[in-house]
């Protein structure tokens, strides 16, 4: 991975988007019947990963997901790190990606996406800074400009927000602004889309 590129692309983004099962999480699926004998899935994520979220959106970079997944879950945990975007239940992940991009207005160079799987290849052959985690299928690593070190739900995503601070000259701000209590949970409305 060559980091001027990285760090060349990380100044240009004005969104992150990523996947959830695999990213997020280390991508077990675990299900409940609740009384009414209902299923219902749990969802088991990284705190580091939510602050790395927060930390992203602090520094005016719009967050969201875009998920084949279908558990109300996720938007409770998007509106918990005051997420812009919420894309779920949706197989043809490039429908997010144009949808996000006609409502937005930002360009593809503009985003930064982290996928694991199949599922996301058109993503990230689309976006201007693709990105993958060491758990992904080697098609998805390849199609990455940047594999984490960290796996899918053990901090890849803070690891990625880090990173991509630092090459914006942002993170040492960020330290300060937490360490002296200056930073605040970013708040927002949460725009959710269910299929495409």
């Amino acid at each position: 991975m060559n980091n001027t590129a990285f760090e060349q692309k990380a100044k240009q983004i004005k969104m992150f988007l990523t996947d959830v099962d695999g990213v997020m999480t280390d991508g077990t699926l675990s299900f409940f019947t609740d009384q009414t004998g209902t299923a219902r899935e749990i969802k088991r994520f990284e705190s580091l990963d939510g602050m790395g979220l927060l930390f992203l959106k602090y520094c005016g970079i719009s967050t969201g997901i875009i998920s084949k997944g279908n558990s109300p879950t996720l938007e409770f945990w998007a509106k918990a790190l005051g997420m812009d975007v919420l894309y779920y239940n949706i197989s043809a992940k490039t429908r997010a990606l144009e949808h996000v991009q006609q409502t937005r207005g930002i360009l593809p160079q503009e985003i930064a996406f982290v996928g694991d799987d199949l599922i996301d290849l058109g993503v990230l052959k689309k976006v201007g800074l693709p990105l993958s985690v060491p758990n992904g299928v080697p098609e998805a690593q390849q199609a990455a400009l940047y594999v984490t070190q960290k796996t899918g739900g053990r901090g890849a995503v803070r690891e990625l927000a880090e990173k991509i601070l630092k090459a914006r000259g942002q993170w040492q701000q960020v330290v300060q602004d937490v360490e002296s209590g200056v930073f605040q949970n970013p708040q927002g409305p949460l725009a959710v889309v269910r299929g495409l």
